[in-house]
C-alpha cells in the first residue's frame, strides 16, 4: 500500500486515489482512478474509475470515464486530469502514462496545454505525449478545409 508518511497529495490526485478505489479490474489487478477538471464546472471534479472486461476491447480506462462524464454533464473544455494505479499488490505504480486512445480523448476535450497529473510521477502537458494529435482542425481529403 502507498506511504502513509508521504505529503498530501495534490486534491485532484487525492479525488482520483478515491475514484480508484471504484475500479472493477478482475483481470489486471490494476485500479485506475481519474479525475477531471473542466472550464466552468464547479465543484468537485468528474471522476472515472477503469472498467475491465473479460472481452478486452469492452474495458474503458479511468481516463475517459473521467471526461465522459464531464462530457455528459455538459462541459467540453478540459483543463486538467490526473490518474492513479495501484497494482494487484496495491501498490503504487509510479511510471504509469495515459494510453494512446486516452490521449486522443484528452486532444479531443483539451488542448496543447491540458495538464496531465500523474500520481508520484509529475505534471506534463499534453504535447509532452502527443505533439501532434488527430482533430477537427486536421484537412481530411474530401472533407474540404
Amino acid at each position: 500500500m502507498p506511504s502513509d508518511h508521504e505529503t498530501a497529495p495534490d486534491p485532484l490526485v487525492a479525488a482520483a486515489r478515491k475514484a480508484a478505489d471504484n475500479a472493477h479490474s478482475p483481470y489486471s489487478g490494476w485500479r485506475v482512478g481519474a479525475a477531471a477538471v473542466f472550464a466552468g464546472a464547479e465543484g468537485p471534479p468528474f471522476v472515472g474509475a477503469n472498467v475491465e472486461n473479460g472481452s478486452y476491447g469492452l474495458t474503458i480506462c479511468a481516463e475517459r470515464t473521467a471526461i465522459f462524464a464531464g462530457v455528459v454533464a455538459g462541459y467540453r473544455r478540459l483543463l486538467r486530469i490526473a490518474l492513479t494505479c495501484t497494482d494487484a499488490a496495491g501498490d503504487r505504480v509510479r511510471g504509469i502514462v495515459p494510453c494512446g486512445a486516452c490521449l486522443q480523448v484528452i486532444a479531443e476535450f483539451g488542448t496543447r496545454d491540458t495538464e496531465i497529473v500523474i500520481d508520484g510521477g509529475g505534471t506534463f502537458r499534453l504535447a509532452d505525449f502527443l505533439p501532434r494529435p488527430f482533430g477537427s482542425d486536421v484537412t481530411v481529403p474530401g472533407r474540404g478545409t
